[in-house]
């Protein structure tokens, strides 16, 4: 929602992002980078906005994303992509759209960047969670949903529901273990914890119905790591 005002807001947004050393990536030429010991991590944003890397061209995705991969120790890919609202928390494995606009087929989208050589894929835009894949021992979050949203989106029932998403991945990007910490968002106070775990609790349950129980162990605590006996 960067270009919500333009690209005038867009640019604003990432000034004050720069003010507070916040990394960003969503303008076409806009990557971010740094340094995490030894490592050197990029980071890459796609979505069906213009002026952005775009999710709907995954040639061209698969591409940049390779580049990086010849350069970088370790690659990000998040995107912005996936139908919207409370009816759309179950991942359709087909393109999906909203509001007559093509919002990507996220699925292959994922599945693609990883074969290029992504080492983890974030993905957002439904405003509600969705499920987690593994795939070539890499790590797919489908959505997770809002967590800090002002007015004019609603925070309602799911849309409220804010996974916080920690994720242990080795110097060559296989995914280790992770966990989800539940929030939820009140206005006009913003997130604040979640005692009853909603969001992991449906992250859990969205995963096992699209991927099955024998992709990830899940711990009560939103704890979860990959089944040593899961089928390749």
């Amino acid at each position: 929602h960067a270009r919500d005002f333009g690209e005038p807001g867009r640019s604003a947004t990432m000034l004050t992002l720069d003010t507070y050393r916040i990394h960003h990536s969503g303008r076409r030429g806009d990557i971010a980078t740094w340094h995490h010991g030894e490592l050197e991590i990029a980071f890459i944003a796609f979505s069906p906005t213009r002026f952005s890397y775009l999710l709907n061209d995954i040639p061209a995705a698969e591409e940049q994303v390779a580049q990086l991969v010849s350069a970088y120790d370790i690659v990000i890919v998040s995107f912005h992509g996936g139908a919207e609202g409370r009816d759309a928390t179950r991942l359709p494995f087909e393109e999906e759209f909203y509001l007559g606009e093509t919002r990507g087929e996220v699925v292959r989208f994922a599945h693609r960047v990883i074969d290029a050589g992504a080492d983890l894929v974030l993905g957002h835009g439904p405003h509600v969670p969705r499920a987690m894949e593994l795939y070539g021992d890499r790590l797919i979050a489908y959505s997770l949903g809002n967590f800090a949203t002002h007015f004019g989106v609603s925070v309602d029932g799911m849309a409220g529901w804010a996974p916080i998403l920690s994720a242990e991945i080795d110097s060559n990007g296989k995914f280790l273990s992770g966990r989800i910490y539940s929030a939820l968002q009140q206005r006009p106070d913003g997130p604040r914890w979640d005692v009853q775990s909603r969001a992991f609790e449906l992250i859990r349950m969205l995963t096992e119905e699209s991927f099955g129980r024998d992709m990830f162990a899940f711990g009560a605590d939103g704890s979860f790591s990959p089944r040593l006996n899961r089928p390749p």
